[in-house]
This record gives C-alpha cells, sequence and structure tokens, in this order.
C-alpha cells in the first residue's frame, strides 16, 4: 500500500452551508380550511374542530387561531373526508382548493439580521397575497394560491439577499 503524501490527499469537505438562501421549493396540492364564528366559549368549538381532524386520521398544517375560530392547510386528497366531517358539526367553514407552500431554506434564518423580512418583502413585493407564514430556524414558509406562489418562488429563488 502507498502511503505516500501524494496517495494521502484527500478531498475536501464542507462542513458549513453557505450564509442566505440556500434553495426555494414549491410543495404544491394543499388546500386551505377555516372555521368561523364558533359559539363561545371559543375553545370548545376548537377542539371539536381538532377532534374532527383526528378522528379522520388527517395532517394539518399551518394552524392558526382567528378571532372567531381556526384556519389550517390539508393535503387535497383529504378534502371530501374532512369536509363530510365538518358538515356535521359546524355551519361556517370554508375549503379552498388549489394552494401550494414556498419553502425557502436558509441556514440560520433568525440569526441572520434582516434575512427574514428580507425575504418576507420580497414576497410581498410581488403582489401575491400571502395566506400563512410559519418560520423554522433554516427556512420560512409561505402558502398561497398556486398562482401566487409560483410568483413569490420565482422572485426568491437566486435573488441574493444582503443582511445587516
Amino acid at each position: 500500500m502507498d502511503y505516500s503524501n501524494e496517495s494521502m490527499r484527500f478531498r475536501e469537505t464542507a462542513f458549513e452551508k453557505k450564509r442566505g438562501v440556500s434553495k426555494v421549493e414549491l410543495g404544491v396540492g394543499f388546500a386551505q380550511v377555516h372555521v368561523a364564528d364558533l359559539p363561545e366559549p371559543i375553545h370548545t368549538g376548537r377542539l371539536v374542530a381538532l377532534q374532527c381532524v383526528k378522528e379522520c386520521e388527517i395532517g394539518i398544517f399551518f394552524l392558526k387561531m382567528t378571532s372567531t375560530g381556526l384556519s389550517f392547510l390539508v393535503k387535497e386528497e383529504v378534502v371530501e373526508r374532512l369536509s363530510e366531517r365538518f358538515a356535521k358539526e359546524f355551519t361556517n367553514f370554508t375549503v379552498d382548493k388549489g394552494r401550494s407552500v414556498v419553502f425557502v431554506h436558509a441556514v440560520n434564518l433568525r440569526d441572520e439580521e434582516g434575512l427574514l423580512a428580507n425575504i418576507l418583502s420580497e414576497a410581498i413585493s410581488t403582489g401575491a397575497r400571502l395566506e400563512h407564514i410559519g418560520d423554522l430556524h433554516d427556512s420560512v414558509c409561505i402558502s398561497a394560491s398556486h398562482e401566487d406562489a409560483q410568483k413569490i418562488a420565482k422572485a426568491i429563488e437566486g435573488k441574493e439577499f444582503v443582511t445587516l
């Protein structure tokens, strides 16, 4: 076996990802669900809605409490099952298909001062209607209609964001 310096050269390994936005992905096939006008006490109606979701064995995304109920996203393939169940419990709920989620991956998103604000400013400047926004330590997720989500993804993709 050759143990000379020439044979011991190793390929350099990168341990850190580049700062800023590294990737933009588009998740499709979602529907937005709103349950509204729940009677007081409102928390009881919210618990009923979440129990219905559990009974239907449905995963939800972007759960938000609203002033009169709640809203969230589901995969479009479960809409019929959830709608049938909700119809038994609620008089005021809507389901809007054709939603997508833009996933903007950026290392240390919360630690890079101004990065989240810059990404969201770019998304807002497209004129798109942003329906939900969520962030993790390494990504921001934006839900919108499929058409608006495509606009947002295109605007953010490949753009260099300057942080403070």
